[in-house]
């Protein structure tokens, strides 16, 4: 599967409990057993409960007072180090939510810009005015549905391009729902009582993030992220 980053959570009076161990004491409190002979080792994965799977390249930068190491013994430290572990804030969620959110405004942007021009000429906001290829829509009004027919001689390169790159995400999106896939999928689970959504699409993610942030208890739980 490849090494892959979380979020978790650990109830709050254990990791109290821990957070101080040395090696040596954190293996006893867990009572955990030597690897065929090889030594000891407890896999980061096994503090808690996983919230969140965010795959592989995250290349997350948060702020720095939103995230502190696991253990506070350097041995320890030490130990996790190839496992990005650290105990998160709610800062660390929401620049989480954030990164996702500015991914998705990009890409969308992306999409349209070529489409369309920006007037700026207002004081308060930015106008989108539809270029030329846009303009040259003529609708055939009729039932139950309407036409549309566009002037394709003045579509540019880069609208083609975007074109493309908008037909290409809605056949990405209706796969998600099953469409034009072999596979029978949907984006939501009902039979998992706490997640909304299992899918890696950034516009659904975004909203288990949300969830997550809204339902998270900070007072009973400690959120942790790794990586492994």
């Amino acid at each position: 599967m490849g090494y892959r980053n979380y979020i978790a959570s650990i109830p709050k009076r254990e990791y109290n409990k821990i957070k101080s161990l040395t090696e040596k004491e954190m293996y006893d409190f867990y009572k955990t057993p030597s690897l065929d002979g090889e030594g000891t080792y407890k896999g980061v994965y096994t503090f808690g409960k996983a919230l969140f799977n965010f795959g592989k390249y995250t290349e997350f930068n948060p702020p720095k007072k939103s995230m502190k190491h696991f253990f506070k013994k350097k041995e320890l430290q030490e130990t996790y180090s190839e496992n990005e572990f650290y105990v998160v804030n709610k800062e660390f969620l929401a620049y989480l939510i954030e990164n996702y959110t500015n991914k998705i405004k990009a890409y969308y942007k992306e999409m349209l810009s070529p489409f369309f021009t920006e007037d700026k000429t207002h004081e308060t906001y930015v106008d989108y005015k539809p270029k030329e290829f846009l303009n040259s829509i003529k609708t055939e009004y009729g039932f139950p549905d309407n036409k549309y027919k566009f002037d394709f001689s003045k579509i540019t390169d880069d609208e083609q391009t975007a074109f493309f790159k908008i037909i290409e995400h809605i056949r990405s999106f209706a796969s998600e729902w099953g469409i034009n896939t072999p596979f029978d999928m949907l984006p939501y689970n009902l039979e998992r009582k706490d997640e909304i959504t299992t899918s890696w699409k950034f516009e659904y993610e975004i909203f288990e993030l949300v969830r997550i942030y809204k339902s998270f208890d900070w007072k009973r739980n400690v959120m942790f992220y790794y990586g492994y």
